[in-house]
């Protein structure tokens, strides 16, 4: 895998915040859970969120939205010249204080040819305005073969209580 190939796996390893811009056109979003689903929902981590994402190599800053139906998306500049990373994914309640969730990446050149993906799952624990996370991840080529796979851990707060998709 070429060094910049692997600095993305382990920017992407939270699927939160790229190193590069996001670009337009929309990631492959994962279906949403039921409407009746979501109005069960016991933790409530609707809104923006940010904080670090920390994996065996390092540390990145991350900032994602939870929408009230279960989705979730990126937030990112818009597009460089050099391409970017976009992601989209679901989330669902587990428990009184807990919750799942699912992203994939797109990652894309300046042409916005895809040039991989990233899978992560998360479980998370909700304090007030503050989560913690443990999660696996896998880094996939343009063709959706895993190149690598990884555990990440996080620590995020709550930036606004109103998504940003």
């Amino acid at each position: 895998m070429s060094r910049r190939l692997g600095a993305l796996t382990l920017v992407g390893a939270l699927a939160l915040v790229p190193l590069l811009p996001s670009a337009a056109g929309a990631a492959e979003t994962p279906a949403a859970p039921p409407v009746g689903a979501v109005a069960r929902l016991k933790a409530a981590p609707v809104g923006v969120w940010n904080g670090i994402v920390t994996f065996p190599s390092g540390q990145v800053e991350a900032r994602m939205s939870l929408r009230p139906n279960g989705t979730l998306c990126l937030i990112a500049p818009p597009p460089g010249p050099d391409g970017g990373i976009e992601g989209r994914g679901t989330w669902h309640s587990t428990g009184r204080n807990t919750f799942t969730f699912t992203v994939k990446e797109r990652f894309f050149d300046g042409a916005g040819t895809t040039t991989g993906y990233l899978t992560a799952t998360h479980r998370a624990t909700l304090r007030g305005d503050r989560f913690t996370t443990v999660g696996e991840g896998a880094f996939l080529d343009a063709a959706g073969n895993e190149q690598d796979s990884f555990s990440v851990t996080s620590q995020m707060r709550r930036e606004s209580r109103t998504d940003a998709c």
